[in-house]
């Protein structure tokens, strides 16, 4: 099982970077089984539809509060131990609040679901990012993936879902719901080319046959890195036969933050950001190689660092502009990461973790503005 692991690694080493390109420049062949059944129509932000058009939601009541608190969670593959190790330093210094509105993109949507239930799960999220292993995430399919729709078979991490998403799970959550507090999670439509929000919380509460299938497969579709991982389809109605192309919703938004989630009526509001990486503009260890995969490797990494840093921007932006305190926290630059975040190596993620946790119970690790901005890139406090 290591030596397949080693080699799925290779392939995503040595692969990943065109296929990442090739989608980024054009549409993949799509199997005929699909294409009769297929749309572009854009789901837009809700949970989903039933067979009447109607949201599949319960009316919830949002009480106004006196603080409001905002949890964003970014992605990050294996690199995600860092945040889990954030939220568990955080409960052991006892300032962790109980967050009104959870988010998280990719890696930090399975971490955001459980945050969202509280301390109470802070060991099983320790066990997840500190001693999974690649073979529970994917497997190889050798040279076969280059032909497919992706490099990775991803039914390790299907798994892995499935194990966590239950319907104890959902009925804790869409209790919640049910008190007003919020559960987002964000994934990219890739065939209407839009970031899509889903009320997870909305869909816990629905009461629905299918929920929990429902609730698995965003999260899975949250965490499907394209050309790595299989997109994941899913119908824009109940009823309905065509089925939509998601992937992951790091594509659009690394980090899922949007102006409707300041607007609970509150006297106070923060907003705290986890980055599951680091959020250097630049990095340059080493020359780039004058060879195709090289070149297109570092073009990837830099557009995503650029995207990633823009949506922190953005989200600065919006929380100053709405009274909101903002404090954002990432994983520090002389922290030694993995070459990719697809390396789920236990050792190493334990050492991010403990970082993180570290970073938490000290309280020093928070920073009130994205680094290196400009003057004139200041929000003033009002």
């Amino acid at each position: 099982m290591r030596a397949a692991s080693t080699s799925a690694k290779q392939w995503v080493t040595a692969l990943g970077a065109v296929a990442l390109a090739v989608i980024l420049t054009a549409c993949a062949t799509r199997p005929l089984e699909d294409a009769d059944i297929r749309t572009v129509a854009p789901l837009g932000s809700v949970a989903l539809f039933d067979e009447n058009q109607q949201p599949i939601q319960k009316k919830s009541k949002v009480p106004r509060k006196k603080h409001v608190h905002i949890l964003a969670l970014s992605g990050g593959g294996s690199y995600g131990a860092f945040g889990a190790g954030v939220l568990k330093g955080w409960t052991e210094s006892g300032k962790r609040p109980e967050f009104d509105v959870v988010t998280g993109i990719s890696t930090g949507a399975l971490i955001a679901t459980l945050a969202f239930l509280g301390s109470d799960y802070d060991d099983e999220l320790e066990d997840l990012y500190t001693n999974t292993t690649d073979d529970e995430i994917f497997s190889s399919k050798g040279l076969g993936g280059v032909f497919g729709a992706s490099l990775l078979d991803y039914t390790p991490l299907k798994k892995q879902i499935e194990k966590m998403v239950t319907e104890h799970l959902l009925d804790q959550v869409g209790a919640e719901y049910l008190e007003g507090r919020r559960l987002y999670v964000g994934t990219t439509n890739l065939d209407a080319g839009e970031l899509v929000v889903w009320d997870m919380g909305a869909i816990a509460a629905s009461g629905h046959e299918h929920r929990v299938r429902i609730f698995q497969k965003i999260l899975r579709a949250s965490a499907a890195v394209p050309g790595i991982f299989k997109p994941v389809y899913i119908q824009p109605t109940l009823e309905s036969k065509a089925r939509q192309m998601h992937v992951d919703g790091a594509v659009k938004a690394p980090v899922l933050i949007r102006s409707f989630m300041f607007e609970t009526p509150a006297r106070r509001r923060s907003l705290y950001v986890i980055i599951n990486h680091k959020i250097s503009l630049e990095e340059a260890p080493e020359a780039v190689e004058p060879k195709v995969l090289d070149i297109a490797r570092k073009s990837i990494s830099e557009l995503l660092r650029g995207l990633t840093y823009k949506t922190i921007y953005q989200g600065y932006v919006s929380a100053r502009n709405s009274n909101t305190r903002f404090r954002l926290i990432a994983v520090p630059d002389d922290e030694p990461l993995a070459k990719t975040s697809l390396e789920f190596e236990p050792v190493q993620m334990r050492q991010l973790f403990e970082r993180g946790r570290a970073m938490a119970l000290s309280g020093k690790g928070w920073a009130n503005e994205p680094p290196r901005l400009e003057q004139l890139e200041r929000i003033s406090r009002r």
